[in-house]
């Protein structure tokens, strides 16, 4: 390396010191995007409603740091490729996730220079809340942590726009600072006239071996000048495609969310939402790593799962499917971040309990220090044999993660359920993943699960005052005054929300399908009409009682059969309530099932099923000595073949001690 060179990526530890102390403060972590975390519990605690486009589930799962591995010295990115659990169970589901991390600054021995541009809105509405004065501070405090040979610009937008500071090195930051404690608000909204002018200061001074960056704050919606978000996106990316990123930050209630959410994708930057103005400098502060250190442009994911799974959900991205595999385009990566891909994958078939099954995973990225294509990659086996039950996860960190997965997915579903204005079916979709948070973690001191539960809450709250106002039942077929689930449910995917994993059947599975119920099959779906699994069934819900799924079924054949299975532990010398609910959808009494609850080989009552309206069937079992227990749903032989049912909401729970 030549000594030019050398001068201009020049470490600066005072600098890094700063970053890494902000670092160790927050719980959340820096370079990525947060914004649909952030928004989202800021609107939770306005009790206001999000679009569901605008919840992102991955912001919720990287919102705080994971335990993965940094890269090796002179490598950019690190790769950690895992299964939630050693073993599948045939043809049941795997949580996948792959994890990423990048080198810590002070581990990187040279920080490239920086090419900054600053755009500020200073409209008349960031005087509200005193937002302008915090964002000048936070501006004051970035200017005092950059270096003298740093270069700087600063673009104010109101009707229209100017610069404040034209890009020059930072060789006077107090007359800096002062200029900018100067700046007072304006009227209306010109962000595209000011992002044009923050470009094209970048641009004077652009140099392929920094960092060029524009950094965009506003709190408003364009509302003069050019205000079409397409012309804006468009104008933008031609200054993308010249070399230049962009940031940009929300704050305030009154966002063109879509615009800012592409613009900082386009631009290759994180986007940040700030809730409350006294976050500003934070932002401002935690940008700067970010702005100084990023590490890999325009990675892409892909991630290989042969013909052994057939991939069910990807938690949040935009991701491409393919036959056997998946792409997912990612934000560049900055210094110091950790991300984490969730994947939940069905193996394909049954296969011998020793065999395994092998899933790859390749991230492609230029690599910002040496400007080379770069390839790292890796792999993971599990076995195939099993209960393979994921509700119980044996990694603790996917485990961790897969639950803040599973309540911002909640969250995203509830808030299209009430674009749909079905506010019922909105609460029981939270109800059933905070229940499932609370099952798995009965003790819950995790400050990153508390926080995401409590967004949940929040608009649980919400959604029960609406309907109370709307005078609407919270259960389909039960009497509103029924208890809430037990939180200490044994039973994993007792309410078939993770789908068709959990337990085994003597039926066979089929994916929900228009008339996919013909057969002597049974599928997992949240109503019976969407799509509708029957035509002789009446075109209604049939929806799971107490929320989550229901496990609809073809009856099929006169003979008895075991219909649902689980094994779970138990604690010895305690009484327990095994119940379920079921419900005979063929309209008539000579097709009423007739069931009985199996645990540990011993039998309940035989009990009639539901005609048209879910009924409860129910059984007390004392265990014993026994710590583990076997729990089947037998359906006992009938005069009729045929009839399509469906059984939800299966739970066993401690009912007192022996």
């Amino acid at each position: 390396m030549s000594v030019r060179l050398e001068k201009r990526f020049a470490t600066a530890p005072s600098l890094v010191a700063v970053i890494g102390a902000l670092c160790a403060i927050s719980g959340a972590q820096d370079g990525v995007s947060t914004a649909g975390a952030a928004r989202t519990k800021y609107l939770s605690g306005l009790g206001v409603i999000p679009a569901s486009r605008e919840v992102h589930v991955e912001d919720f799962v990287n919102y705080h740091r994971h335990e993965i591995g940094r890269p090796k010295a002179g490598e950019a990115v690190a790769l950690d490729v895992r299964f939630g659990n050693a073993s599948v169970a045939p043809g049941g589901e795997a949580i996948l996730q792959v994890g990423m991390a990048t080198a810590l600054a002070h581990d990187r021995q040279q920080i490239r220079p920086v090419n900054l541009s600053l755009v500020i809105d200073k409209s008349g509405s960031m005087a509200d809340a005193d937002k302008l004065v915090r964002v000048k501070a936070a501006m004051q405090t970035l200017v005092s942590q950059l270096r003298p040979t740093d270069t700087l610009s600063i673009v104010l937008f109101d009707s229209e726009a100017r610069v404040l500071l034209p890009a020059q090195k930072l060789a006077d930051k107090d007359r800096v600072k002062r200029m900018i404690g100067e700046v007072e608000p304006g009227s209306s909204t010109n962000l595209n006239a000011g992002l044009m002018l923050g470009f094209e200061q970048a641009m004077r001074v652009r140099d392929p071996e920094a960092t060029n960056r524009v950094v965009l704050l506003t709190d408003g919606i364009a509302n003069q000048g050019v205000t079409d978000p397409e012309s804006i996106s468009r104008a933008a990316k031609e200054f993308l495609r010249k070399g230049i990123d962009l940031s940009t930050v929300g704050v305030g209630r009154d966002l063109n969310q879509d615009l800012l959410q592409e613009l900082a994708r386009s631009g290759r930057g994180p986007y940040h939402f700030v809730a409350d103005p006294k976050d500003i400098e934070k932002v401002f502060v935690k940008e700067l790593q970010s702005l100084l250190s990023p590490v890999a442009k325009a990675p892409t994911l892909e991630i290989r799962f042969g013909e052994g799974f057939v991939l069910e959900h990807v938690y949040g991205y935009e991701p491409r499917t393919g036959k056997d595999s998946v792409t997912i385009p990612l934000a560049t990566m900055n210094s110091g971040m950790t991300e984490v891909v969730l994947l939940r994958l069905r193996a394909r078939s049954v296969r011998a309990s020793a065999e395994s099954l092998r899933v790859s995973a390749r991230l492609s990225f230029e690599d910002v220090e040496n400007g080379r294509k770069t390839v790292v990659s890796g792999d993971a086996l599990v076995s195939v044999g099993g209960i393979g039950a994921w509700g119980s996860l044996e990694d603790r960190s996917v485990a961790k993660n897969l639950a803040i997965a599973q309540l911002a997915q909640s969250i995203r579903d509830m808030a299209q359920r009430c674009e749909e204005q079905d506010y019922v079916r909105a609460e029981q979709t939270l109800r059933s993943a905070m229940g499932r948070t609370a099952e798995m973690y009965p003790n819950l001191e995790d400050e990153d699960l508390k926080r995401n539960l409590s967004i949940a809450q929040k608009y649980q709250e919400a959604l029960l005052k609406e309907i109370e106002s709307r005078g609407l039942s919270r259960a389909v077929g039960v009497d509103r005054r029924e208890p809430r689930p037990c939180p200490a449910n044994l039973i994993p995917n007792g309410d078939f929300a993770f789908g068709n994993t959990g337990f085994t059947s003597e039926r066979s599975y089929i994916d929900p399908s228009p008339n996919c119920l013909w057969g002597g099959n049974y599928t997992i779906a949240p109503a019976f009409n969407a799509p509708q699994l029957h035509t002789n069934v009446p075109n209604r819900a049939y929806s799971a009682p107490r929320g989550g799924q229901a496990f609809f079924m073809n009856s099929g054949t006169k003979e008895a059969y075991t219909l649902w299975s689980s094994t779970v532990s138990c604690q010895p010398r305690t009484k327990y309530r095994i119940r379920f609910y079921e419900i005979g959808l063929s309209g008539s009494p000579e097709y009423v099932n007739t069931y009985e609850i199996r645990v540990n080989g011993q039998r309940s009552e035989p009990q009639l099923g539901g005609d048209g309206k879910y009924v409860e069937i129910a059984f007390e079992w004392n265990s014993g000595s026994s710590t583990s227990a076997t729990v089947s749903i037998r359906r006992l032989p009938q005069a009729h073949i045929g009839g399509i049912i469906g059984i939800c909401n299966i739970e066993m729970v401690p009912s007192g001690e022996k």
